[in-house]
């Protein structure tokens, strides 16, 4: 590792486009840009992006030589980081921004003539599972009191917000807070 004047002239060097000094300094941080490349990499998003990850940071490691500047007092190696965070963040937003923007999904690798939607799976409860749900839900309700029953309406089937349902309750916005959790917590015990 090179001291902070070493660094600092390294840098210098590397912007008036000097390749020894890139290299340098690009050996001093590999193991910043391999723990990088790494710390993704198990992520859905990183597996997608394992094949450009390096290229992604070899270039925001350019750029931050490039937009470092040492008269701020800063560490290289800290400015360096974040830029690399930066740059891993970017390429995953527009990795999973890319998915969404497609006019058509795309098919499963082994799948030719088969629509896509075909594929999906059908997420419509059973008869069974919607009758016992029901019968839960009527449980349910039939142990909760008659202010749970005007909490539960107001903010979950209304969806009035907390400081609006206090006003019409006519009680403080904490109570309403405070009301709501115990009425989630025993909506979770008795189910």
């Amino acid at each position: 590792m090179y001291n902070l004047q070493e660094e600092n002239e390294l840098i210098r060097l590397a912007r008036q486009g000097s390749t020894a000094a890139c290299e340098k300094l690009l050996t001093a941080y590999t193991g910043l840009l391999k723990n990088m490349r790494h710390r993704y990499a198990h992520t859905p998003t990183g597996k997608i992006l394992d094949d450009d990850m390096q290229g992604i940071l070899q270039l925001a490691f350019m750029e931050a030589i490039y937009a470092f500047e040492p008269a701020r007092g800063i560490n290289f190696a800290a400015f360096l980081q974040s830029r690399l965070h930066g740059a891993i963040y970017k390429a995953f937003k527009n990795a999973c921004s890319y998915g969404s923007h497609t006019a058509h999904p795309t098919l499963p690798d082994d799948t030719d003539s088969v629509s896509y939607f075909d594929t999906l799976e059908n997420h419509q409860p059973s008869p069974e599972r919607q009758l016992l749900v029901q019968e839960n839900l009527q449980a349910i309700l039939s142990e909760l009191n008659t202010a749970e029953k005007e909490l539960l309406q107001l903010i979950y089937i209304r969806e009035v917000p907390q400081k609006a349902a206090a006003r019409l309750l006519n009680i403080t916005p904490q109570a309403v807070s405070k009301r709501k959790q115990k009425l989630i917590a025993k909506i979770k015990k008795l189910a």
